[in-house]
């Protein structure tokens, strides 16, 4: 075999085994045990397969690249995340990912674009095997789905996964995106077994329980064998999306008036409906998400406030109508609307290239659809990746389809074939030295990304000995996995907190010299943290923590407590439970006239905040304004909690 078939056959398998590792691969050592190791994953393939590609053309020296229908809408794209990413207001984040999500950064859009022109050049003949795998896999995801439905892992996850699966993807409305996609895959198969496996992933959709993916999948199904019909100029087969969709318009009828009823929501929002105790609608959650995330646009309407950078953007801008929702005091790294989503984190220039992806592929596939075998099921299962966005967001194994669906139509596409490679069965001592330097690279890089599984692996250990009180062995973790990954704030900001607890525990042990060394070397850690993300309020409620924790051993760090609370409040002025700290941290170092005002403040931007109600009412009682605080108290009983008994206890000593 001469180097140039070696070469293709090692980016043929890698391409291979980067479609059954992406959805299957999950681990139980890290922070995030789905998405992180599934991105990596396609960082580790981009790497190998980008450096196969250079080895093949210093082999065959010359370039080797093939130009596709969608070369403008995607580096358009790329261009958009660059700039957005240099202009955020945390270029960190931007560039890998939030912590915990991951998809979505630059480092990932241009992996994921690697791949895509790695498949164009090297890939021709091979897209069949390729579905092949992809519906095998999915098929295999499915199965273990079900067999979560049957109780086969009920004991091993706190969710319920018996009621709503998540099989190997991490979350329902997930799996439900990844299946869906799929569906019209299985369905244009020629083989009866493949075609039969497409029940395996409609009963997995099934059994996630998601309305959107529900939704999504059936409307993936109607425009396929509509797409079909038009192919097949057949009548008979615009019967069947016409059956689909009136019976899909009678299931989803009222869902599809709540969701997009202004008038609707409004009212629900003005009612009990929010805080019932079943929880607030997702529909409503959505609909106040989706405002906050327009006030961003507003805000920074041409590359938006950077990529991937919701989760720091939203709390500046956060509606007040949020802390009426059950889940007020959820963190939001995402706008549950990939296109909201874009909008905010990249504004008007990332949603309209972005867009011009989705618009592109479209039509090409269209204009393809009667001589292109795969442009129907490909193209119908695209749109329902983007019905399934519009609901949530873009995850790892959808973000791959999102940029290879077009590769796979295109290499399918007939295209004058490549000129014919020389076989070339030696190589000189310039093209040995090239490849060696290149895999020299490569290595590098993989090294560098198993670097970064331990620190996560390091961080996750340390974060979970902390919690369960074994400071000192999740300290040492802590400072490893900080050691390994010096520029990840959130690793360091755990490591701040728990010398702050160790401090604490030094102090009690009356070894004041190591719990002052400790509280100064916390306060110094959260200081890096701050001046590396200025605006994740997470790590301003960490710092708030620390110097609370710091507190109780040394007053001198209340006033800094309350300098980074007011800090923080300006980042999230209507957060609530923020606002209802600093009220207690004024009451706490003497300023009731502040405490009183800061409570009344949060109670305005939540009032049923029964805590914050209680609070106020004892900061009058200790005024001796009795009054006032048999109001609060009052309040709480007659529209909160009416079994509250420590509030009945309070009236009964102003009584």
């Amino acid at each position: 075999m001469n180097p140039d078939a070696l070469i293709r056959r090692v980016i043929e398998y890698c391409f291979y085994c980067l479609f059954i590792i992406v959805p299957l691969i999950l681990t139980p050592y890290n922070y995030e045990l789905f998405e992180f190791n599934k991105m990596l994953t396609v960082y580790f393939f981009a790497i190998v397969i980008g450096a196969a590609w250079i080895c093949r053309m210093v082999v065959n020296r010359r370039l080797i690249f093939v130009r596709t229908p969608f070369d403008i809408p995607l580096l358009l794209f790329l261009f958009s995340q660059v700039i957005s990413t240099v202009i955020s207001i945390d270029p960190h984040t931007s560039l890998w990912g939030y912590y915990s999500r991951f998809h979505g950064g630059l480092l990932s859009t241009i992996a994921y674009l690697t791949l895509y022109y790695a498949y164009a050049a090297n890939m021709a003949g091979k897209t069949k095997n390729v579905i092949t795998v992809v519906l095998t896999t999915a098929a295999l995801v499915s199965l273990y789905g079900v067999l979560e439905r049957l109780g086969i892992d009920k004991k091993l996850w706190v969710q319920d996964v018996q009621n709503r699966i998540f099989s190997t993807i991490g979350q329902p409305n997930w799996l439900a995106a990844y299946l869906l996609t799929l569906i019209p895959l299985f369905l244009a198969q020629k083989s009866r077994l493949l075609k039969l496996m497409v029940l395996l992933p409609l009963s997995a959709i099934w059994f996630t329980r998601s309305r959107s993916g529900l939704m999504a999948a059936a409307l993936v199904i109607v425009i396929y064998f509509f797409l079909l019909a038009v192919r097949k100029y057949s009548l008979k087969l615009l019967l069947v999306p016409l059956i689909l969709l009136l019976a899909l318009g009678i299931f989803r009828r009222q869902y599809l008036a709540e969701f997009f009823n202004p008038t609707a929501i409004r009212q629900d929002i003005a009612t009990e409906n929010l805080t019932r105790k079943a929880g607030s609608s997702s529909i409503l959650i959505r609909r106040v998400v989706w405002s906050g995330a327009l006030e961003i646009f507003k805000a920074y309407p041409v590359f938006g406030s950077g990529v991937e950078t919701f989760a720091y953007s939203y709390y500046n801008y956060r509606p007040v109508t949020h802390n009426l929702l059950s889940e007020w005091d959820y963190l939001y790294n995402k706008a549950h609307n990939e296109f909201l989503n874009m909008l905010s984190t990249t504004g008007a220039i990332g949603l309209i290239t972005y867009s011009s992806i989705i618009i592109w592929f479209s039509v090409w596939a269209l204009k393809n659809i009667a001589t292109n075998s795969l442009a129907a099921p490909l193209l119908a299962g695209y749109w329902g990746l983007v019905v399934s966005n519009f609901l949530g967001f873009s995850v790892v194994p959808v973000g791959l389809f999102f940029f290879l669906f077009p590769a796979f139509a295109e290499a399918t596409a007939g295209r004058p074939a490549l000129p014919k490679s020389k076989q070339y069965f030696f190589i000189n001592n310039y093209q040995a030295i090239t490849i060696t330097l290149v895999a020299l690279l490569a290595l590098f890089l993989i090294v560098k990304l198993g670097n970064l599984w331990l620190a996560d692996k390091q961080f996750n250990y340390g974060r979970n000995y902390v919690t369960a009180n074994q400071v000192e062995v999740g300290y040492q973790f802590l400072v490893d996995a900080v050691n390994r990954s010096p520029n990840e704030p959130l690793f360091r900001n755990d490591l701040a907190e728990a010398q702050a607890k160790l401090a604490v525990l030094y102090s009690a042990a009356n070894q004041a010299t190591i719990s002052s060394q400790l509280a100064a070397s916390a306060v110094a850690e959260s200081d890096k943290v701050i001046a590396q993300n200025k605006v994740n309020l997470n790590f301003y409620k960490s710092r708030i923590k620390i110097f609370l924790l710091l507190d109780t051993i040394n007053h001198q760090y209340a006033n800094a407590a309350l300098d980074t609370t007011i800090q923080a409040v300006k980042l999230a002025p209507t957060d609530a439970k923020l606002r209802y700290n600093l009220g207690l941290i004024y009451n706490q170092i003497g300023q009731t006239g502040l405490a009183e005002q800061t409570l009344k403040e949060t109670i305005d931007l939540k009032p049923d905040y029964e805590t914050a109600r209680f609070s106020l009412g004892s900061l009058y009682q200790q005024l001796k304004q009795n009054d006032l605080a048999r109001q609060q108290y009052e309040y709480i009983l007659a529209h909160l909690n009416p079994n509250n008994q420590t509030v009945k206890d309070k009236l009964n000593e102003l009584n």
